[in-house]
């Protein structure tokens, strides 16, 4: 706290180097009154909950043909290349990436996903533990293995 010399009493700079007071008295209370209606924090909270949109999930697609799984996977990877491009370094985007081709039982793209993402960030403890898991999931246990001694070296 950095006090000076002012003409006006009780106002100081603080750490940030601004005037917590307005010069204009803004902080000053008029009216000490209670309000009529008195509202608690419970009602607040009750009214906003109210007030919330219901959160709305994706449609489920129907795939009818192998030609519309096709598509529905390249609209799918594209839309997280997207992502990636957007936010190379946040990692949630490289692991949804890698659990949806996981989902669909690609497990060259999703390693490929994975390693991918460790050439962004090597030191991402959670990233090597989530392609561990993966492998795991999958019953590939060496590959499992390899992956937790290359993350401790």
């Amino acid at each position: 706290l950095t006090l000076i010399a002012v003409t006006k009493p009780f106002q100081y700079l603080n750490n940030n180097n601004y005037w917590p007071m307005s010069s204009r008295g803004a902080g000053v209370v008029k009216n000490r009154a209670p309000a009529p209606i008195q509202i608690s924090a419970e009602q607040i909270l009750r009214e906003a909950a109210d007030r919330q949109e219901a959160h709305q999930l994706d449609p489920v697609v129907q795939i009818h043909d192998a030609e519309e799984y096709q598509s529905y996977l390249r609209d799918r990877r594209k839309h997280f290349e997207d992502n990636i491009r957007y936010r190379r370094e946040h990692i949630g985007n490289w692991v949804k990436y890698a659990r949806l081709e996981e989902e669909h039982q690609e497990l060259e793209r999703a390693r490929s996903i994975f390693e991918r993402a460790l050439e962004v960030d090597t030191r991402s403890g959670e990233l090597w533990l989530r392609y561990a898991e993966m492998e795991m999931r999958n019953e590939c246990i060496n590959h499992a293995r390899n992956i937790l001694d290359r993350a401790v070296q």
